[in-house]
């Protein structure tokens, strides 16, 4: 994936993020999360790639209140002082931690966790670096017994998507069944998963918006051909989007 300044960065994904209604819907879901898994005994949590951790923030609220520590690998530097922010205000209480480095190359903690939340982040690997990722996640920082909460697009092939605007621009998605997949032959237990449906606004999109579709793309390609590819996937200014969000678990 390409990559950009802090700055422009931030702007780009405050775009995308501000032209759906992803976090109003994601935040209701939790309720269903909240009731169906018993997640008391988490006591310390990782959040790989957060941004300034309004999912995360929301998933822990909501669902492991129990929480007394928290790490979280940032590599975007004013996410992630956002982040510390955010924390501070939302979960005064927790002893916490924000290390800024690319997650891929992170060593890992020093002791095992209870949870680990990886909300769409598994995108940003090679098949084989996935799975060395998730391995070491899996064999070296979970606890037995703890559990990866993954959140990722998902109905990525169905014709209409937001998501085919990446494919028609060179970098196609990996799938939700890929990841799932790569998740199970580790070794994880899924015990849960959740289908989240909300509306992207493509309608008149501004330089921001347009840099963020860019900055996920391989190989170089201008705004005009992001615009032109919106133009042409979604003439009516919306797309249908589906997340999954799916509850995996460490049994030995």
């Amino acid at each position: 994936m390409a990559t950009v300044a802090d700055e422009s960065f931030w702007d780009a994904h405050d775009a995308y993020r501000n032209r759906c209604n992803y976090l109003e819907v994601f935040m209701s879901t939790l309720d269903k999360i909240s009731s169906a898994v018993n997640f008391s005994s988490v006591k310390s949590c990782l959040t790989i790639g957060p941004g300034e951790g309004l999912y995360e923030i929301g998933f822990i609220e909501k669902c492991a209140a129990n929480i007394s520590k928290l790490t979280a690998v940032e590599q975007d530097h004013r996410s992630a002082e956002l982040l510390k922010v955010r924390l501070g205000k939302s979960l005064p209480d927790v002893e916490r931690r924000v290390i800024e480095t690319d997650f891929r190359s992170w060593k890992g903690p020093e002791d095992a966790i209870d949870l680990i939340l990886m909300f769409h982040v598994l995108y940003y690997h090679y098949p084989s670096e996935r799975k060395q990722f998730l391995r070491r996640a899996h064999d070296r920082w979970l606890a037995t017994r703890g559990f990866a909460v993954v959140v990722s697009a998902s109905h990525t092939k169905s014709p209409g998507n937001s998501c085919e605007i990446f494919e028609r621009l060179g970098t196609p998605l990996v799938t939700w069944e890929d990841i799932e997949a790569d998740l199970m032959e580790i070794g994880f237990v899924k015990r849960h998963a959740y289908e989240i449906q909300f509306t992207r606004d493509f309608s008149n999109p501004d330089e921001p918006y347009l840099r963020f579709f860019q900055s996920h793309v391989d190989q170089p390609v201008t705004l005009a051909d992001v615009r032109n590819a919106i133009e042409e996937l979604y003439p009516g200014g919306k797309s249908e989007c589906c997340n999954t969000l799916a509850v995996f678990q460490k049994t030995c």
